[in-house]
Order: structure tokens, then C-alpha cells, then sequence
């Protein structure tokens, strides 16, 4: 097998014109044909088809291209990833953060670390994930750290606290509670409870763990995963229904009032996570001891 032959394939799979994909390879058109030629007789099938003055790939091309573009891809991403480890203040560094921490600590991040001109050379690319793609991004690569929450039997991911959210009730403008400022656990557990999905973290067992002394435990009103659709859901005045949700700023634009919980442990951590079973990049460790002296 020449792998060559099968990139010269891959560029003519995408310009689907051999004078242009010739061009772009800096070969002759009749060294492609040759090596499209060589292809079609190793394979005994044809890989692409005339269409006027351009070709496209026949079902065998498709077929082919599916897998060679994927190998590509992937070499690419090895390559790149290599190059970086030349370089301490140049490169790319693939961040995942919950959607939560997108309205203003995020931004607040970024604007701070790209004012040093020490890291103008570093390109950090956003991504918004819940805690568990966030997990499953750390562990095949494509995320090199991640501002996410802890989640418990994960070996070969650290976590690192660096941000503390405080806890809150919120109900209705109408609701019964809406009075008071400051409430007991004992005080919620006779209204519904909307509750986090399991792929938002460990927040929802913060939250349970609050009620451990109480006489019961709210019934579940339905489960949801983030704060902007749980406060929608509340300023409603559905059921009489209530939430525990971390402090926001963003919150405040709901028909909804904000409640203090009367209980030492009403907060979340927020972790930065980093895959401990690979090297990191320098590029990656500048911006992560960034984070860190940032946040501690």
C-alpha cells in the first residue's frame, strides 16, 4: 500500500478536480492519474467517476474516502499535538467549561490571560460541555482541560477545586416561601424539588446531601440540565415547585426570588480537570498554572 497514493486520493476526494488537486499536491496531472490509477488496479474497483470536467467518487470512492479521511484527521491531530511540545508560548489548547461558567467567569478568564503578551502566541478554542462529555473529551484527547464538576471513580482524570459557588432555593415570585429571605432545609422538603440530571456531576448529590437531617426529602418535580431552563421552569409557579442552584447574577432577569439556605455546606466546587495518564503540553501547562494562580 502507497500512502501517498492514498493522500494524492484524499486531495482529489475533496477538490474532485485533478488540475486543481494536482496543483495543491505541486505534481503533474498525469503523476495524480498515475497514482489514482495504481489505486483502482490495487483495489480492482473505480474510485471516481467523470462528471463534465470534473470527477466525483463512485460508491467504491465514497467507501474509501469514509476511512481515509477519518486516518487523516487523526494524523493531523497527532501532528499538531507533537508540534506543540516544541513550543512553551505557542500552540492550541482545547478548554471545555460548563455552560454555567459562559455568562461571565469564562469570559473574565480569557480576557485576563490574553492582556499577557507572553501568550499572544496561544490560541485557546472553547468548548461548552456538560460534566461527563467534558470527562469523556479529557480521556480520548480532544480536550486538554476542563472547568467542570467533580465526578467520583475517575482514576486517570485530576481534579482541582478552584472556584466555590454558593447554594440558593429559588421559587416563584407567588410562591409561598417568596417572603422570606433566608430559609431551613426542613422548610423545603413539602414542595416539589426540581433536580440536575446525572450528567451535570456531583452538584445534585451537594444538594441531596443538604437534606440529610431533615424529616424527609422533597418529592422530584423533573429533572433538568442547567440553570436557565430550571429558573424558567420556576418562575412559572408550576406546582409550587423549587430549585437549589448555585448564585447567579443571570438569574436575577426571572420572575423569581433567591433564598439563602440556612446550612454551612450550601455551596459547589467548581474543578479544573486535567487528564493525568498523557503529557501535557506546554502550552497546555502554561494556561493551566494560569488558571490555577488565577483562581487560588
Amino acid at each position: 500500500m502507497n500512502f501517498n497514493n492514498l493522500y494524492y486520493f484524499a486531495v482529489l476526494a475533496s477538490f474532485q478536480h485533478y488540475t486543481k488537486a494536482a496543483e495543491y499536491l505541486c505534481i503533474t496531472q498525469p503523476s495524480l492519474s498515475h497514482a489514482i490509477a495504481s489505486l483502482e488496479k490495487e483495489y480492482g474497483v473505480k474510485l471516481f467517476e467523470r462528471d463534465g470536467r470534473n470527477v466525483k467518487l463512485s460508491k467504491y470512492g465514497e467507501l474509501l474516502n469514509s476511512y481515509i479521511s477519518k486516518g487523516f484527521k487523526e494524523i493531523e491531530h497527532g501532528n499538531r499535538l507533537l508540534d506543540q511540545f516544541a513550543y512553551k508560548d505557542a500552540g492550541y489548547v482545547d478548554l471545555s467549561f460548563l455552560f454555567v461558567l459562559g455568562y461571565q467567569f469564562v469570559p473574565e478568564l480569557i480576557k485576563s490571560f490574553n492582556r499577557n503578551a507572553g501568550y499572544k502566541n496561544i490560541t485557546i478554542n472553547l468548548k461548552q460541555y456538560n460534566t461527563q462529555d467534558s470527562i469523556s473529551g479529557l480521556k480520548n484527547g480532544g480536550i486538554d482541560i476542563s472547568l467542570c464538576a467533580f465526578i467520583s471513580n475517575e482514576p486517570t482524570i485530576t481534579f482541582f477545586p478552584v472556584l466555590k459557588q454558593e447554594l440558593i432555593c429559588i421559587v416563584s415570585d407567588n410562591h409561598p416561601l417568596a417572603g422570606y429571605d433566608s430559609v431551613e432545609m426542613e422548610q423545603l422538603i413539602q414542595y416539589p424539588l426540581i433536580k440536575y440530571t446525572d450528567a451535570v456531576g456531583e452538584i445534585q448529590d451537594v444538594i441531596d446531601k443538604l437534606f440529610e437531617d431533615c424529616s424527609s426529602y422533597p418529592q422530584t418535580q423533573n429533572f433538568l440540565n442547567e440553570e436557565i431552563t430550571i429558573a424558567g421552569f420556576i418562575s412559572t409557579g408550576i406546582d409550587h415547585c423549587i430549585a437549589i442552584v448555585p448564585n447567579l447574577e443571570l438569574l436575577d432577569g426571572f420572575k423569581i426570588k433567591k433564598i439563602k439556605l440556612n446550612h454551612p455546606d450550601a455551596y459547589r466546587n467548581i474543578y479544573l480537570a486535567v487528564a493525568n495518564n498523557r503529557p501535557m503540553a506546554n502550552c497546555v501547562k502554561l494556561f493551566y498554572e494560569f488558571i490555577i494562580q488565577k483562581c487560588t
